[in-house]
């Protein structure tokens, strides 16, 4: 008996008591957990083999039919770029969208920048600048406050795009990097089947060996990318829009009410209100989206408390709506207990309550007996199932459930905030990305920080308690399994304690080199998919011309390993110090100035357009015949864009920051750069352009 027993006496009876209706309790929500995820993986299982034996996969249930021929009949869409602060990644996301294959006068790029760092807002302005100028439809609206946050605005983007009379719009967040053919995927899926109202595809990662905590997130987030939303999409339940990496229909959008910030998983509340109202849902698991894991601790904790606390929030906030649907019952019942009772609060009492403190408490309480089955078997088992869906994740099984038994102060107290509706519910902080994975040149994302010296006392509190307990179970000599696992995970708390999960710091060093192997041709080429390849879900208008160039074949010259450096418009010589004259004289070619309408800056800042490709072609020769080598001729050239298949032309001078130089709500374009112009008159002329041509020109080669 435990030695202070007898001074206690009636008392300890008492916590004896307590403590094992706990663990019952305890037992049973671990129970239901693993039930949950077991069955996930049954049916996981079940289509897979289905898949395997007819060939028919889930997504094969939808319509998905050819685009049409004419770039012009293509739907209107749009893509949303929601960000706030993020400078190391905000560059390359917008390279990536300006390059999906899209007829270009049926795409629209909206960057939704709530930047309040001025380095991020300046970034953010020469990406917008060099792609307009390039002839995409790029603009970038800014609010005077961040009202909803993330929410709020896309709230006022749709709202805009709407009234432009936008079907459907593509949703990525900064850390994203989507594939060129990204709409030639989804898109037909929106188009043939009038019921959908979102389709969503799944993530894959760039740094998942940058160290053990983006180890550990992989194996988790791959189990429900894998797992869940997968099995759920096709056994026709309902599975949440993972805020990023998918396209809506804006029809859906509007008719569910829009985005909400009732709370801080607005992605979560739009996909739920869309499933009551009828709306069906599609998950591509074939068509992936390349994201950043975070891999500060700082971030991950901001992170998780957000998705902890929100899905807690909504529960309580829509749990009203979803009894009043016309759904059946089961699917009702599925929701309010499964998803939101089981999934997404059940799991996080299971991991800390059960297995961080009332285990612990019963290396103290001999009296009461743990089931090995739901110590040991139970969890073991669920444990595997879910590293599965990782390459070569059984090696990191015990690492991920340390690690996700360490977030659970986190998680636990996300709960709470969540169920009591404290005003920390609301708080809604951006997770923080390196942009280790942008490879462009130029690129000055931070690879590896260093460590913080920030503490954390939950986790500090945490693993001096399970050291105790081992320590008091390995010197009993009883249970000594047990009291290793206790060690163990007590040194784990440890290192979240002192932010030693850091990439850099004592857990945070990389696991391996990050080196993708691809298998190539004799050439140097990426050889095609194997026969497993889903090759029907390419429309034939599409791969007809080289997968999605319809509009604007892809282009080399505006690829993100050839982007157009960013040009500081203060450097000496950089644009030339005459401005608009110095362009004319020292390139030989006219720009035609393009007045600018009147713009309503109703929290916006707009970019606007000022390629002219015909012009430029057309100022330099006045052939109207192609040549004999198939060369473009104006003629020809200017044919292409009536049609939306010309490719950017040669790209003008950048103008001055529209932020810096906007002297009013009715300024014109014409007054901004003739103000820019006068700005630099006192700058001498440089050399090259003294002499008649241009730096380099000797480089360049004519059309």
């Amino acid at each position: 008996m435990f030695p202070l027993a007898a001074s206690f006496g009636g008392y300890y009876a008492l916590y004896v008591a307590v403590l094992t209706a706990s663990v019952r309790l305890a037992v049973f929500l671990s129970c239901l957990v693993s039930a949950d995820r077991l069955i996930n993986i049954s049916k996981f299982v079940y289509f897979k083999i289905r898949a395997r034996l007819t060939g028919h996969l889930p997504e094969h249930d939808w319509a998905f039919p050819d685009l049409p021929h004419d770039p012009a009949a293509y739907p209107k869409v749009a893509v949303q770029l929601p960000m706030f602060n993020e400078r190391a990644v905000c560059q390359a996301i917008i390279d990536c969208c300006c390059e999906l294959h899209w007829p270009t006068q049926r795409l629209k790029i909206q960057v939704l920048d709530d930047s309040t760092d001025t380095v991020t807002r300046q970034l953010v302005d020469d990406k917008v600048l060099e792609w307009s100028e390039r002839g995409l439809d790029i603009e970038c609206l800014r609010r005077t406050n961040r009202q909803g946050y993330k929410a709020g605005a896309m709230k006022e983007g749709m709202d805009l795009l709407i009234k432009q009379g936008y079907l459907y719009v593509a949703v990525f967040d900064a850390d994203f990097k989507p594939e060129p053919g990204f709409l030639y995927q989804t898109i037909p899926y929106l188009e043939g089947n009038p019921s959908v109202g979102y389709v969503q595809s799944r993530w894959v990662f760039t740094n998942p060996q940058e160290s053990y905590l983006t180890k550990a997130q992989e194996v988790s987030l791959n189990y429900h990318m894998k797992c869940e939303q997968y099995t759920h999409s096709a056994a026709g339940s309902f599975f949440n829009f993972n805020g990023t990496a998918g396209v809506w229909r804006c029809a859906c959008i509007e008719t569910s009410g829009g985005w909400n910030s009732r709370t801080t998983v607005e992605d979560m509340d739009l996909s739920l209100r869309a499933y009551v109202r009828g709306w069906k849902a599609i998950f591509l698991d074939n068509v992936t989206c390349l994201n950043e894991l975070p891999a500060s601790f700082f971030a991950y904790r901001k992170q998780q408390h957000r998705w902890t606390c929100g899905p807690i929030q909504l529960w309580s906030k829509a749990s009203k709506d979803i009894w009043a649907s016309n759904l059946p019952l089961i699917r009702k019942l599925e929701l309010i207990f499964m998803y939101f009772g089981v999934r997404k609060c059940a799991t996080h009492f299971v991991s800390l309550g059960f297995f961080c403190t009332l285990v612990p408490l019963t290396m103290f309480t001999p009296e009461v007996v743990l089931p090995v089955w739901a110590l040991v078997h139970l969890p073991v088992c669920v444990t595997l199932t879910t590293a599965a869906f990782t390459p070569r994740g059984w090696v990191y099984s015990i690492l991920y459930v340390l690690f996700e038994n360490a977030m659970g102060t986190v998680k636990l107290w996300a709960v709470v905030t969540g169920i009591l509706d404290l005003q920390r519910a609301q708080e809604w902080v951006v997770t923080t990305k390196l942009g280790s994975s942008d490879k462009r040149p130029g690129a000055t994302g931070t690879s590896v920080p260093l460590p913080s010296c920030r503490l954390y006392v939950n986790e500090l509190a945490f693993s001096g308690f399970m050291l105790a307990a081992g320590a008091w179970g390995a010197l009993a000599g009883a249970q000594m399994g047990m009291a290793l696992y206790l060690l163990v995970q007590g040194a784990v708390f440890l290192a979240f304690g002192l932010n030693a999960v850091d990439a850099g710091g004592l857990l945070g060093g990389r696991l391996d080199d990050d080196v993708v192997l691809v298998p190539v041709n004799a050439a140097g080429e990426p050889l095609a998919a194997g026969p497993g390849a889903d090759a029907r879900r390419v429309p034939r208008s599409a791969a007809s011309v080289g997968g999605g160039g319809l509009a604007r074949p892809h282009p080399a010259a505006v690829g993100r390993t050839a982007t157009i450096p960013v040009i500081q418009l203060d450097a000496p010589g950089a644009l030339g110090a005459l401005g608009d004259d110095e362009r004319e004289e020292g390139t030989g070619m006219v720009f035609r100035k393009m007045e600018a309408p009147r713009l309503n800056r109703l929290n916006t800042i707009q970019a606007i357009s000022v390629l002219d490709t015909v012009g430029a072609y057309v100022s330099g020769t006045s052939s109207a015949s192609p040549s004999s080598d198939g060369s473009r001729t104006p003629d020809s050239v200017k044919a292409e864009a009536e049609r939306g298949f010309a490719t950017p032309g040669p790209m003008p001078g950048l103008m001055g920051k529209l932020g810096d130089m906007w002297p009013s709500p009715s300024s014109t374009l014409v007054a901004v750069q003739q103000g820019a112009a006068a700005a630099r008159r006192g700058i001498p002329l440089p050399a090259s352009l003294r002499a008649g041509r241009r730096p380099g020109a000797e480089d360049q080669h004519s059309d």
